[in-house]
């Protein structure tokens, strides 16, 4: 951010001014952060990524997706919401960017290993109360459930042999695993989408700040929209599990259900149907990095780089999913 869009934007939010040069803050897959130190106060500002913003309707669903945060906040969920100028806009218009800011949240993001079973069961909780609010944001409508196509993976992978991109290979030996959890998140979709709840839906552990071991705090939230709320308390289980990092902790696991259940949810969805829903997100995501890698939604080299690692960990995710979701389906119904 240089000095001309800090001015506009302080001037824009009555933000105070700007004490230091904003500093880049390091993570995100999608958007670059910053961290602005004014004089009234600190805030996280995100720049957003102009590959994604220039997609058909993205701006309107990440003003939706703010509309539940700032319900969700109202009604006393540990979350932040952006900050709206006096137009009631959440995204700020910059010369050559799109922002949006939040207060700045001194807190802890954990790791993408297993949690401890207080910080699960704690956001287990905190799920659980999201569910029960039962939010209806006018002009968020439940989306078909999504549908791949073979075709969408021979395509890919044959661009792909042609850089030799590291994904390559892997992807085509791995196609008919891909293309049968393809067939099973898609059968998932007619009983998941029976029941429905306005949520965050992104809640792993990059998404979540600790102010201490018992607050936690909910941030980025624009992927918020509906979902089956079984099929995301299993995300959230598994996420808090260790999912990313490989074989996820019964133990946490099971901690992440029981804070949601002592807080009133309830398991009321088929175990299975709930991963493989959940492997339909996964699958997305794959296929968004592939493009990525390929220079599509990528303003840079490094974030097509970013899309080849994305890749690769997404691949293990999805197999791992493939090999154990029987098993972690009988740890869900037991709850039910």
């Amino acid at each position: 951010m240089n000095t001309e869009q800090v001015a506009r934007l302080c001037e824009t939010l009555n933000l105070g001014a700007g004490l230091v040069e904003p500093e880049a803050v390091v993570g995100g897959l999608l958007h670059r952060m910053w961290r602005l130190r004014t004089t009234h106060g600190s805030f996280a500002v995100k720049c957003l990524n102009p590959a994604i913003m220039q997609k058909p309707g993205v701006d309107h669903l990440y003003r939706l997706s703010e509309q539940v945060a700032a319900r969700c906040v109202a009604c006393g969920v540990p979350a932040i919401a952006a900050l709206q100028n006096a137009a009631g806009d959440v995204i700020q218009e910059l010369a050559d960017a799109q922002v949006m800011v939040y207060p700045w949240v001194d807190g802890v993001m954990l790791g993408p290993g297993a949690a401890g079973t207080g910080h699960a069961q704690r956001l287990g909780a905190v799920l659980a109360q999201i569910h029960s609010l039962n939010l209806q944001i006018p002009g968020l409508t439940a989306h078909e459930w999504s549908h791949f196509h073979d075709e969408d993976w021979d395509i890919l992978t044959y661009q792909a042999s042609d850089p030799t991109l590291p994904w390559a290979y892997p992807i085509r030996a791995a196609m008919p695993r891909l293309l049968a959890l393809t067939r099973a998140y898609e059968s998932a979709g007619p009983a998941l989408t029976q029941r429905m709840v306005v949520s965050h839906t992104d809640l792993d552990q990059k998404n979540v700040l600790w102010r201490n071991a018992q607050t936690p705090c909910l941030v980025d939230w624009e992927a918020a929209g509906l979902i089956n709320p079984t099929m995301e308390l299993v995300s959230v289980a598994l996420y808090w599990a260790g999912l990313a990092t490989g074989e996820p902790d019964e133990g946490v696991f099971a901690a992440t259900i029981e804070g949601y259940v002592e807080a009133g949810g309830v398991v009321a969805d088929n175990g299975l149907d709930a991963i493989h829903g959940f492997m339909g997100t996964w699958l997305g995501w794959l296929l968004f990095n592939m493009r990525r890698s390929l220079g599509e939604s990528a303003g840079s080299d490094e974030e097509r780089e970013v899309g080849i690692r994305e890749t690769k960990a997404t691949l293990a995710i999805l197999l791992l999913m493939d090999k154990r979701s029987h098993v972690w389906a009988r740890w869900v119904d037991a709850w039910r």
